[in-house]
């Protein structure tokens, strides 16, 4: 079962919606699961704030929820969900869930339009299996104005270049983050999120 965090952080159809068409059970849950089942996969979507995120996400009991989750357990956060799962924001004060060990800082060039909007070339490094998808060049849609700095660049699961080259995707254990949005990326995206629930384990 995939389970999509439903904590008011975004619209969550869109990406329920992917995995129907790719033929997924999923369900959308505003609060944590009473038993915890590992073989479920969980996707933490989100757009906004960092703060507000946090919050909401305290609110709702999947801060500590998602917090206290084994290593092993298969965790996605998409674009904002990303950031929630790293440790701090420069947009905010709070502190992050933690599993992706990560800070994330605004774009800040001089004269480069933020926040960094439309699609965009995505480069695998190589360490994560759901970018082998088929395709000679990897384009995703992206709508952002932090990025990670991770504390490892083992972290690093893919790269984008706005302004700089900036971590598009980060991997810690099966704890997985992707600042693009995969269910905007037509056969991109799709293509991302079969390899991840068929072939994460």
């Amino acid at each position: 079962m995939i389970c999509i965090v439903s904590a008011g952080l975004g619209n969550v159809a869109s990406i329920r919606n992917m995995f129907t068409r790719l033929g997924f059970p999923s369900e959308l849950l505003d609060r944590p699961p009473k038993e915890f089942s590992p073989e479920t996969k969980y996707v933490l979507p989100g757009v906004g704030s960092f703060d507000e995120g946090i919050r909401r996400l305290k609110q709702s009991g999947w801060f500590s929820y998602l917090k206290e989750l084994p290593s092993e357990t298969n965790v996605l956060g998409i674009c904002l969900g990303m950031q929630l799962l790293g440790l701090s924001s420069s947009e905010g004060t709070l502190e992050g869930i933690g599993r992706l060990p990560a800070h994330y800082k605004r774009f800040e060039l001089p004269g480069l339009r933020v926040p960094h909007m439309g699609w965009n070339t995505v480069i695998p490094s190589g360490r994560d299996f759901i970018f082998e998808l088929g395709f000679e060049e990897l384009r995703f849609y992206f709508t952002h104005s932090f990025y990670a700095s991770p504390d490892e660049e083992t972290l690093i699961g893919a790269t984008t270049t706005y302004g700089v080259d900036f971590p598009s995707a980060l991997r810690r254990h099966n704890t997985r983050g992707v600042q693009f949005h995969p269910e905007k990326s037509h056969r991109f995206g799709m293509a991302l999120l079969k390899n991840w629930v068929e072939k994460s384990c």
